[in-house]
């Protein structure tokens, strides 16, 4: 957070002189002392999520990539005037025990095209799927093995 802190004043700066990365320090330094003490900010926690960075840009990347590929199965079903859309409510249970865990998969699933999360209540999930196809995808998706890595 220090790193950042610093990086974005002498940004927002637009130059490097002596005289404003001094300042630069001081004031991070000042920010970052006070969110620890104030705010309950805790270091272990950054560096934590730094050990974790590999993960999380790794689950990023496999969104992305169902984004994509969800996109254009929701546009053929879309275009195609013959394909009978079935949509339907589908209930699984998951093994994710963070709550860090189960928002990322709720919202995973919902940033996907053709799948909206419903309610999520401890264990249990409820996604709305716009097709048979987007439910098989759904119940065992590739966001929960993902997610579970990121937890433990």
């Amino acid at each position: 957070m220090f790193v950042l802190l610093f990086v974005l004043w002498i940004l927002f700066n637009g130059k490097i002189t002596l005289e404003i990365c001094l300042f630069g320090l001081v004031i991070s330094g000042a920010i970052y002392l006070f969110a620890i003490k104030m705010l309950d900010y805790d270091p272990k926690k950054e560096w934590l999520l730094l050990k974790k960075a590999g993960g999380i840009l790794h689950f990023l990347l496999v969104l992305l990539r169902d984004i994509i590929k969800a996109s254009f199965h929701v546009i053929g079903v879309i275009l195609s005037p013959k394909k009978e859309i079935n949509p339907k409510l589908v209930f699984f249970y998951t093994d994710l025990t963070t709550n860090f865990g189960r928002v990322g998969l709720a919202n995973a699933i919902t940033l996907t095209p053709g799948t909206i999360t419903v309610f999520c209540e401890h264990e249990l999930f409820c996604v709305h799927a716009l097709d048979t196809a987007s439910q098989s995808d759904v119940d065992d998706s590739q966001f929960m093995h993902l997610l579970k890595k990121l937890e433990g």
